[in-house]
């Protein structure tokens, strides 16, 4: 049997050389093609969302084509923010979250490189975090990502996803994902040692990506002279590339939109220095990876889910900044969330344990017991004439604008300029702080008499449907 042992070792040994190989090339120049995807479940599990949910965000997103620059002069927002903004919000029960990522740059020295169009990113990540920890990838992958073993020991995912690039598209910025933002960078990345990677492919496996990376080029996402002539394009189904590496997406033609899946990483030693590049509300969103894992990678009951710390300050500011308040008067008219829709309601009673009885518009019944978390304000409408409060005081002012997270631009009656974000809690009506009062109040026989009922009516939820 010596000859077929030797024959076995001669293999394997080729195997971890080949191995090393890869990881000292991705760990150096910061970018390796890869022939095929590695068996992976949590690529499976993006490939999942992608068939289930792109479509529809194509849909939404070409729908709001007109709109990809709204707020782009006045906010300096990236193309495609404010659009990106609202569909998140209507998918967030579900776990989805869109961003408008790097844009699309134009090549056109003489117009000062102009950005030419909105990049999209469709995150996953919240949905993910309901399965629990995450099985770890194969070994082969893991020694190439991981070469030391103390980088092992607690990896984690930080985003799950795939980008959405509009047809005639030009290539992206070029930027690295990750960077330190101080004058002085307090985690410096070692030569050869890689903590940030992300592995890129397209949903079908097969069409080649096109990525544009600058080897070796670790820079903190400085952009310098001369990067762009000497960018190396990814001619490969997969690559997985270092997240601190300049890079930028390539441009697409004419069929269609594209789009490309993505997973990233973190190693266990870089953890700290991530923690100390990114913001806190986004490290709440991230997987650990689970060596000990066994069993599919399914979503558990909502009890097991990874779960996001919430501020309880924060959350009462987001709460007041969309048309929420720490008390109601009885009369205040109200919208009233059932079953994910908001319905005209008012306030009949505040009980002991801080809840509401709300009185139905248009229908002679009420509900009890709705919770502050459920009630706000009716949203302000175009033209409507207002005051807002700015540094401390009250100015009349009318609503130019309505945006779906509850801002608003405002034309101020004074000199006709505008305020671009102004948030729900900092206008009132005009001149009359009761204005909000029902025009007619029922008496406590009325109320007592009425039909109590747990939602608004048959025909309100069928009209609601139809809308």
């Amino acid at each position: 049997f010596e000859p077929h042992t030797s024959s076995m070792e001669r293999h394997a040994q080729q195997a971890l050389s080949k191995t090393c190989a890869r990881s000292k090339s991705l760990h150096g120049d910061g970018w390796l093609e890869l022939g095929q995807l590695p068996c992976w479940e949590v690529f499976d599990v993006v490939e999942e969302y992608y068939a289930k949910y792109h479509d529809r965000m194509l849909k939404l997103l070409e729908r709001e084509r007109g709109r990809w620059f709204e707020d782009v002069e006045e906010t300096n927002c990236r193309p495609g923010a404010v659009v990106a903004k609202e569909i998140s919000r209507r998918f967030e029960s579900e776990g989805i979250f869109v961003s408008a990522v790097h844009a699309s740059q134009s090549d056109d020295a003489s117009r000062d490189y102009p950005l030419t169009g909105p990049r999209f990113y469709v995150s996953v990540i919240p949905a993910a975090m309901r399965r629990g920890p995450a099985p770890p990838p194969p070994v082969d992958a893991a020694s190439i990502l991981w070469p030391d073993a103390k980088d092992r020991e607690k990896p984690w995912i930080t985003e799950l996803g795939w980008t959405m690039v509009p047809p005639n598209s030009d290539a992206q910025q070029m930027h690295a994902d990750i960077l330190a933002w101080q004058d002085e960078n307090p985690f410096p990345r070692k030569f050869g040692q890689g903590r940030f990677h992300h592995f890129i492919w397209k949903p079908d496996r097969i069409t080649k990506c096109t990525t544009g990376v600058v080897t070796g080029g670790f820079t903190n996402g400085c952009i310098q002279d001369g990067m762009h002539n000497c960018l190396d394009r990814v001619a490969s189904p997969t690559v997985v590339i270092d997240s601190e590496v300049c890079h930028c997406g390539g441009p697409t033609g004419p069929d269609g939109w594209t789009a490309s899946c993505t997973v990233q990483l973190c190693s266990s030693t870089g953890w700290e220095a991530l923690q100390s590049f990114a913001a806190e509300t986004l490290l709440e969103y991230v997987c650990p990876i689970d060596f000990g894992f066994t069993g599919p990678w399914v979503e558990l009951s909502s009890e097991c889910w990874i779960k996001p710390w919430v501020d309880p300050v924060e959350e009462e500011k987001k709460h007041l900044s969309k048309g929420g308040k720490l008390r109601w008067r009885v009369g205040a008219k109200v919208e009233v969330d059932f079953e994910g829709n908001w319905f005209p309601a008012a306030i009949g009673e505040r009980k002991l344990d801080k809840t509401y009885c709300v009185h139905w518009d248009g229908e002679d019944t009420y509900t009890d017991a709705v919770p502050l978390v459920k009630i706000r304000a009716p949203r302000w409408h175009i033209g409507r004439q207002v005051e807002v409060e700015w540094r401390g005081k009250w100015h009349p002012a009318t609503i130019s604008k309505v945006r779906n997270d509850w801002s608003y631009q405002v034309r101020w009656d004074a000199d006709g300029t505008c305020a671009y974000s102004v948030w729900h809690s900092s206008i009132r009506p005009r001149n009359s702080p009761a204005s909000d009062k029902l025009s007619t109040k029922r008496s406590p026989s009325e109320v007592s008499t009425a039909s109590s009922s747990n939602s608004p009516s048959h025909r309100k939820r069928i009209c609601n449907m139809q809308l």
